[in-house]
């Protein structure tokens, strides 16, 4: 083999290959072009093309990409991080992507995940795409990255954003002047993201099914521990911080075998209502993933299982998506991960408690009325009927009477008040307290925990409303929409940019707006309260978490 073809084709040999090649074809030549191959998943590109040159273009294991610049900032669009999850690959854990020749453009975003927009069944299989902001200069694995995590219940937004609050864009154009590069990404969700199945766990050698969601999060860990120095980005360094399911999601990969080493410190935001637990494999397979398979016809009686595996398949994208519908509310959620003894080998607060995850410094905490706008999911809560039938529908008729003697209408301005607050506290703010003592207890670094009471000034409607369910993300993103932020709206954003993004360089969140913030002790229950108006506090009695410490809720529940 000559040298000009080992140089010309190096980059798409195998590793054993290449190490031939370096015995075959001595001098730093060859080590230089080898050097230059970037491999992940068993998949290799060849070097970055001389067209490739630029503050605008990276190169990746598949091949150099370029983006485009946006208000000094670089942002690289739709990039494939595994393979199209498509034909045979729907409902299987997602395989590498394909390398590509030349410069791809990655100026514009991929397709968002199948999912529900009101009636409406929009985007494509073909999703499985991230996006990166950068600053114009950044060496090479420099900066710390931030990788956010979507909510939507599982099954619903994108890392392009969310219709919440006139809109939330999720781009960098906050975070990266903070220092940083930041990561957004799609996942698959609903059905398609966490389907299980005994007609699919006999296709699997680990007799095991859904989690494909939650496989694509490592996939995309995966991919950006081989290819963010070449956006700047230090894989050492990758910091997630998600809201709502998507900070649930990160609780859950925490005690993920295959998680482990991928990210070093996470944010859970408004998101472990049920304190780090989760359905197990049956629980999916008798309730939701029955469902499916009913409602599409595809779990006939006397159907072999390789029948019904390929009948899912065989049903287009929109029957799968509209075959059941998720759902947001104070009840169960149907979509999610589920503990199947592989990717969730136990639950994830027990996995916690063993001191067996992935011991990392963590931002915990939730809004101060987080379920203003779910209360509905139980009827109208108007009268005393209605409040005390709205807390037996959630928590079950044995603790009906505890609760309603703790939560008394008497002590509230409306029964709709005090059913937000009890559900609020129940399910949000005492169970962020669980777990950040529990993480505490079992010797992990520093958990700072906070309540964000800060409402939207500028809105009548929403400042009526309260500090909702995840209010405190749009301050980490660009304003969008018609809302025009006031000076204590813009003195919150900046203080949370400054947190979040010293927590993703340091392990700590250090100081702002004055306000140094301390790590969670159980001696003194220590929070910080955002608002307006930093401070530091502890104990909020007045959630009753010690109480709620004592309530089982009625399982399975997500």
């Amino acid at each position: 083999m000559g040298a000009a073809l080992v140089f010309r084709n190096a980059c798409h040999f195998t590793i054993k290959t290449k190490q031939r090649l370096l015995v075959m074809v001595s001098g730093a030549a060859a080590a230089a072009v080898l050097a230059g191959c970037t491999t992940f998943g068993g998949t290799s590109a060849s070097a970055c093309p001389e067209q490739a040159a630029g503050p605008d273009t990276a190169c990746t294991g598949q091949g150099a990409v370029r983006g485009v610049m946006q208000d000094g900032l670089v942002a690289f669009k739709g990039i494939p991080y595994a393979a199209p999850p498509v034909g045979q690959m729907r409902f299987r854990p997602p395989a590498a992507p394909s390398a590509w020749q030349g410069v791809r453009d990655a100026s514009a975003f991929g397709p968002v995940c199948p999912q529900l927009d009101g009636k409406e069944v929009i985007g494509d299989e073909d999703c499985l795409t991230l996006n990166v902001w950068k600053p114009r200069q950044a060496g090479a694995g420099s900066l710390p990255v931030m990788v956010f995590l979507t909510g939507g219940g599982n099954h619903a937004f994108s890392g392009q954003g969310s219709p919440g609050f006139g809109g939330v864009n999720y781009n960098g154009e906050k975070l990266v002047p903070e220092g940083v590069v930041y990561v957004s990404f799609n996942a698959r969700l609903g059905a398609l993201g966490y389907l299980a199945h005994p007609a699919l766990d006999a296709e699997r050698s680990e007799r095991v099914s859904g989690n494909y969601g939650s496989l694509d999060h490592i996939a995309m860990l995966k991919w950006l521990k081989q290819n963010i120095a070449a956006f700047g980005g230090d894989p050492k360094r990758i910091f997630l911080f998600g809201t709502s399911a998507g900070g649930g999601n990160l609780c859950a990969l925490m005690t993920a075998p295959q998680a482990r080493g991928l990210f070093h410190g996470a944010a859970m935001q408004s998101s472990v209502p049920t304190g780090c637990e989760m359905q197990t494999l049956a629980d999916a397979e008798k309730g939701t993933g029955q469902r499916v398979a009913q409602l599409t016809g595809c779990d006939k009686p006397g159907a072999a299982a390789s029948e019904v595996a390929a009948c899912l398949r065989g049903k287009s994208m929109k029957e799968i998506v509209q075959a059941l519908p998720g759902t947001f509310g104070v009840l169960p959620r149907l979509y999610g991960p589920n503990v199947d003894g592989h990717v969730f080998p136990r639950q994830p607060i027990d996995i916690i408690r063993s001191r067996n995850h992935a011991a990392m410094p963590v931002i915990i905490g939730n809004s101060t009325d987080e379920t203003m706008l779910f209360v509905n999911a139980v009827g109208p809560v108007n009268d005393a009927a209605s409040y005390a039938a709205g807390i037996e529908k959630v928590f079950g008729s044995g603790n009906a009477a505890s609760i309603a003697a703790r939560y008394p209408l008497q002590a509230y301005p409306s029964p709709r008040a005090a059913f937000v607050r009890l559900t609020t506290d129940a399910l949000f703010t005492c169970q962020s307290r669980r777990v950040a003592r529990t993480l505490t207890e079992a010797g992990n670094p520093p958990v700072y925990r906070y309540l964000f009471s800060h409402t939207l000034e500028n809105d009548a409607q929403q400042k009526a409303l309260g500090a909702v369910h995840t209010i405190e993300h749009a301050f980490l993103f660009p304003w969008q929409g018609s809302y025009r932020p006031t000076a204590d709206d813009l003195k919150v954003q900046n203080a949370m940019l400054a947190y979040w993004s010293s927590m993703a360089k340091n392990g700590t969140p250090g100081s702002a707006a004055g306000v140094v913030w301390q790590p969670y002790t159980q001696a003194h229950d220590a929070y910080l309260d955002i608002a307006s108006t930093m401070a530091l506090k502890s104990g909020a009695q007045d959630a009753q978490c010690d109480f709620w410490d004592g309530i089982k809720l009625p399982w399975p529940h997500l």
